[in-house]
């Protein structure tokens, strides 16, 4: 048989886990709302000001791509002390 206050102790914890679920489930949706809204409202404010106008100044005039390149080592170093592997 069944003792009623461990079957009331079962309920309450599945009725407290189902809560957290619902409650983490809800927060999860409305948090990728709030994200959705947030990326239409800067496109549509990027839109608004036109792909010609700058969005940032670059310090010092740089305005090329090759000044802002980042150049990879490729001594032994880079490959961890080991020898390049040639095909």
């Amino acid at each position: 048989m069944i003792d009623p206050t461990s079957f009331g102790t079962a309920l309450t914890v599945l009725a407290v886990i189902a809560v957290l679920v619902t409650a983490f489930g809800l927060a999860v949706l409305s948090d990728m709302a709030m994200r959705r809204r947030e990326d239409r409202a800067a496109t549509s404010e990027q839109t608004a000001k036109g792909p010609d106008e700058p969005t940032a100044e670059l310090p010092n005039g740089l305005h090329g791509a090759g000044d802002l390149a980042a150049r990879a080592p490729t001594g032994p170093v880079a490959a961890n002390g080991r020898e390049p592997s040639t095909p």
